[in-house]
């Protein structure tokens, strides 16, 4: 019994190191001036569309991926970008396609999607950003309650 145990063990373990993503964000060449494009998401938000990130994911936010970000946030809020304060910005794995904030009527897709969390302070506002692993990003304006 110890001995099959140790080797689902074992086998778990070589199966995650393969899946696991390798590579070091100064391998990527340096991006040129970042372009967003709006575009109408299907439940009617607006979804931010960034170049895709070229650095690995590391555990915080690419600047190619924050910028457009905060010049959305600050066109969105009318403060100024200078003024915006970021409370949050990290790399997560998102359940599924709605990134933790799904809407009512929508479908997803039902697979793992890296991306980021990025959630910034302006003025008296709280503004949750989401990422997906393409690069865009929207507002989320009634995120699920945390590990939903």
């Amino acid at each position: 019994m110890h001995r099959s145990l140790l080797t689902a063990a074992l086998l778990f373990a070589v199966m995650l190191a393969a899946c696991a993503r390798t590579g070091s964000p100064t391998d990527a060449p340096a991006p040129s001036e970042p372009a967003t494009t709006d575009r109408p998401a299907p439940s009617g938000r607006t979804l931010h569309t960034a170049p895709p990130s070229t650095a690995a994911l590391v555990g915080e936010v690419p600047a190619e991926v924050l910028d457009p970000i905060l010049t959305a946030a600050a066109e969105r809020s009318g403060v100024a970008r200078g003024d915006l304060e970021v409370i949050r910005a990290e790399q997560v794995t998102w359940s599924d396609g709605s990134l933790g904030c799904p809407e009512p009527g929508q479908m997803y897709t039902q697979a793992l999607v890296d991306g980021y969390h990025v959630v910034i302070v302006a003025g008296d506002e709280e503004l949750d950003y989401r990422v997906g692993s393409a690069g865009s990003f929207s507002l989320c304006e009634s995120p699920l309650p945390r590990g939903g």
